[in-house]
């Protein structure tokens, strides 16, 4: 993916708990992405994920955000250095009530750092091709996500669903 200036884009700065190794983990491994994925959860949000943990490798989901809509995401993995990188480029595609939206193409590059008891997440996500989209993800999705990534981390006593 080639990125410009022209490109509209965010970064988002959040404390999750657990060590980087288990944040990575929870965001790149299949069962735990199930559980934070959609805030509707595993079952009623129909999420399906799969993962190819390598440089060229995809991590591709499907799943619904909310009940009007259906989200399928592919990322490509453009870098990893676990636990502290993770560089993707994303085509998502969306339907909104059966409505196909147009497709988006970005890049997210997420890092993280070690913080006391704790891991500093923070991701550069680019590409977008309006202001609004981008307001979306910098105030609902992201912030979110990380929400229900921090808890499935937080809680791993919890099984995961297959």
């Amino acid at each position: 993916m080639d990125l410009n200036d022209e490109t509209i884009g965010l970064t988002l700065h959040r404390e999750l708990p657990g060590t980087p190794e288990e944040v990575f983990d929870a965001f790149t491994d299949p069962a735990k992405q199930r559980m934070w994925l959609s805030a509707l959860g595993p079952e009623e949000g129909a999420v399906e994920t799969t993962v190819d943990l390598r440089v060229g490798g995809t991590w591709e989901a499907r799943f619904r955000p909310n009940p009007q809509t259906l989200v399928h995401d592919v990322h490509t993995y453009r870098e990893i250095d676990r636990p502290h990188r993770i560089v993707t480029d994303l085509v998502g595609e969306s339907a909104i009530e059966g409505q196909q939206m147009p497709a988006l193409e970005s890049r997210i590059v997420m890092t993280l750092e070690a913080m006391g008891g704790g891991t500093r997440v923070t991701v550069e996500h680019s590409g977008f091709p309006a202001a609004e989209l981008r307001d979306f993800f910098a105030n609902v999705a992201w912030p979110e996500g990380l929400d229900r990534l921090g808890a499935v981390v937080a809680s791993p006593a919890q099984d995961p669903v297959p």
